[in-house]
């Protein structure tokens, strides 16, 4: 509980019916602060907080609570009020949840809402979920090209109370097409008597609504952008995506990919949830198809023991086997970090296509590096700190080197690969590098002990 000090004070407040203490106490809280509070409550007595909200306020409180929260607080409302509620919501934040809540709910509710509204929330939730369109809003100012500075500003103080951000003001001509956009600091520190035209960047960064969402995020990001303006396919704007909107979108990208990474399964619900609101049947459900899989990827190791296991009998070398964990782990580890590196440099884009061999010859030496170190230490261990002869630390040594060579590489080709078949890399996940290290780590040990204690011996 995040608020356990107010928690009972609010609760006798709810219980006893003081709605003008209640709003008082209200009006002083951040809306973030306030969803915390109605969160912490049990459900009945947060749903009579809400409920005592205005409406404006009701809005930018539900934007801050959990989607579970959101769906059971609306549709436990009368249709007109909840009419109301969406009406003073985000465009993008009301579209979203008009497809999240029961469709008969809805059908009841929107024609409760103004003609233009109701048309406003069919098209954005009509957008392919992951596009841009999708997460994108139609709150925004545009201004004409032949309007002055001082026309623009009386404008903007008209519109600004309606308007989720009035930072950039985006130019448009008479067929709405996007032809440039003035921030609000060039109108507050431009001559009145300049025209729009004259002082407007026309030079405009933009998305497009079939464009993934996580491509057009990731431009508000690299530019440092407030908001990205959104363009269909004749040039005409059509919303924008603000700098908030592009945090949650990368957010829950990245929360997807370490997911996949770590071999679950991916739920685009699940995956955003809190953590104590995904049930434990759940949880079984996304990883163990993952697991059952590695499980069955793990025999591979068994024929390769099965076929070397001559060597590591009381008749050859027995001390062989005692550094299996070492070598394997190792070879693990390297391959791991490597898919993690990798991944992480597409996904930001520093790792393009054509840069597959290069990648490959780097993570290649950078492997030799690593292997040159952990073998000589390998070896090392093996006669000083074990007691072994020098064939058998020459072994462990070697074979440190060659696993580390072919973890990185391996590790480095893996997602390549899987982003030419057009796989998502993500899914190719450290455990199943793990496993495939291991399996091929084992050959690498067994034929370096091949090659240097037996032929070496005749």
């Amino acid at each position: 509980m995040r608020n356990p000090l107010l928690v009972p004070d609010l609760r006798e407040l709810i219980q006893s019916g003081e709605v003008a203490a209640l709003r008082e106490f209200i009006e002083d809280q951040h809306p973030g602060r306030t969803a915390e509070l109605i969160e912490d409550l049990e459900a009945e007595d947060g749903d009579s907080l809400f409920r005592i909200l205005l409406p404006r306020d009701r809005a930018e409180v539900l934007s801050y609570l959990d989607t579970e929260s959101q769906n059971r607080i609306v549709e436990a409302m009368p249709p007109q009020e909840a009419a109301e509620l969406l009406h003073h919501m985000s465009h993008d934040e009301r579209a979203d949840l008009v497809n999240r809540l029961d469709e008969e709910f809805v059908d009841v509710v929107l024609p409760h809402l103004a003609q233009a509204e109701r048309e406003d929330i069919r098209r954005l939730a009509s957008y392919e979920p992951g596009t841009a369109g999708a997460v994108m809003t139609t709150d925004y100012v545009t201004l004409p090209a032949h309007i002055t500075v001082r026309e623009a500003l009386d404008r903007l103080r008209h519109e600004a109370p309606d308007r989720e951000t009035i930072y950039y003001c985006y130019v448009v001509d008479h067929n709405r097409r996007l032809i440039g956009f003035v921030s609000l600091k060039n109108l507050i520190l431009s001559r009145r008597s300049a025209l729009i035209e004259d002082i407007m960047q026309r030079d405009v960064i933009f998305g497009r609504l079939d464009e993934d969402q996580e491509t057009v995020a990731r431009q508000i990001d690299k530019y440092d952008l407030l908001a990205l303006p959104i363009i269909d396919s004749t040039g005409r704007l059509v919303g924008i995506i603000t700098h908030d909107d592009a945090m949650d979108i990368l957010r829950q990208e990245q929360t997807e990919d370490i997911l996949k990474f770590g071999g679950v399964s991916p739920d685009p619900e699940a995956d955003t949830a809190p953590y104590w609101q995904s049930t434990v049947i759940d949880v079984v459900r996304r990883r163990i198809k993952w697991l059952l899989m590695l499980f069955v990827a793990e025999n591979l190791t068994y024929p390769v023991l099965h076929y070397y296991d001559w060597m590591t009998d009381n008749s050859h070398f027995p001390a062989l086997v005692f550094f299996l964990p070492l070598l394997l782990g190792t070879g693990g580890n390297a391959g791991s970090q490597t898919v993690g590196t990798i991944i992480r440099g597409m996904a930001l884009g520093e790792i393009k296509g054509r840069d597959a061999w290069k990648v490959l010859l780097r993570e290649w030496l950078i492997g030799l590096f690593l292997g040159l170190m952990l073998g000589t230490v390998g070896l090392l261990y093996a006669r000083y700190w074990r007691g072994q002869p020098w064939g058998i630390s020459s072994v462990v040594g070697l074979t440190l080197l060659g696993i580390c060579m072919w973890a990185n590489t391996i590790g480095a080709l893996v997602p390549l690969l899987a982003r030419k078949a057009g796989i998502d890399p993500a899914i190719i996940s450290a455990p199943f590098i793990s496993t495939l290290v291991d399996a091929t780590g084992l050959v690498i040990y067994f034929t370096t002990a091949i090659l240097l204690l037996i032929k070496m011996s005749h």
